[in-house]
């Protein structure tokens, strides 16, 4: 049986509508401060840390970003609660492949709020043997999270599932097999690079089996 680890956005959920909805609200009162358009916000999926913010809000200050971040939080919070993120299929494919036996986990580039947010407001945490991101091991790049997850579980049949090329990186980095979601955020040129291309996240079970 394998283990499979998911990243979030552009892979399992799209959370952009209320992300984006968040962030406008957290600068609402910071006039000199540009409001990040969908693109740009897609653009930065994948990205980490301040490299993140450094896309989405360019002009804010160190400590403005600290705010923005704080207030972002509570205000995604709020409007995700009964709202549906999940892409289609995404949770009979979690159910499907947890019975079939293989072992599921998470490695966002999040934060532990966010992916805690996510896993329970989409009814999904069930499905994940020990979800982690970067905020929950304090680390700096997806393939730490990878090593931690592979110092428990192994990786002698593992696969990394995402759409961005930071996903892809960290499979490279750890030698296992990434599987590209081609619905995501990603390019075609990132897509290039990796070994399965798939258009709904149901193929993934075929790949695995």
């Amino acid at each position: 049986m394998a283990l499979i680890l998911f990243d979030l956005d552009g892979t399992i959920i799209d959370s952009t509508d209320y992300l984006l909805q968040a962030l406008h609200l957290a600068v609402e009162d910071m006039p000199h401060i540009q409001e990040p358009t969908k693109e740009t916000l897609q653009a930065a999926y994948g990205l980490t840390g301040n490299d993140f913010w450094a896309k989405v809000v360019p002009d804010a200050s160190p400590q403005e970003i600290t705010i923005i971040r704080r207030r972002r939080s509570e205000f995604l919070d709020q409007l995700v609660k009964g709202k549906d993120l999940l892409f289609p299929g995404v949770k009979e494919t979690l159910q499907q492949l947890k019975q079939d036996g293989h072992t599921l986990s998470t490695a966002s580039n999040c934060g532990t709020h966010y992916l805690d947010m996510i896993l329970d407001s989409q009814d999904i945490r069930q499905y994940f043997s020990e979800p982690l991101c970067l905020g929950t091991i304090y680390g700096e790049k997806k393939s730490e999270v990878l090593a931690v997850h592979f110092e428990k579980f192994g990786k002698s049949e593992a696969y990394l599932v995402g759409d961005r090329y930071s996903d892809i990186e960290a499979a490279k980095d750890h030698d296992i097999p990434v599987i590209y979601c081609t619905y995501g955020f990603g390019t075609a040129e990132e897509a290039a690079r990796a070994d399965y291309q798939i258009g709904s996240i149901d193929e993934v079970l075929a790949i695995v089996s």
